[in-house]
């Protein structure tokens, strides 16, 4: 199964790509902030990372950086 991590500090932003997502059969994991998308991503794999630009802690490109690394 592929899997998706959803970043973006908007819940219902979260909850609707992760509902269409599972009914395609992606397994997704959220982070709310770049941060937590970063440490999410040092103990795990994705195949794709959908990331809000405009996020508290750490912005979508500082986090991207640090995830590329």
């Amino acid at each position: 199964m592929k899997k998706i991590l959803v970043v973006d500090d908007e819940e219902k932003i979260r909850l609707i790509i992760k509902k269409y997502a599972e009914f395609e059969g992606y397994a997704i994991s959220e982070a709310t902030d770049g941060m937590e998308a970063v440490e999410i991503c040092n103990r795990e794999d994705f195949d794709l990372i959908i990331m809000d630009v405009m996020m508290p802690e750490l912005d979508g490109f500082s986090a991207c950086k640090e995830i590329r690394k």
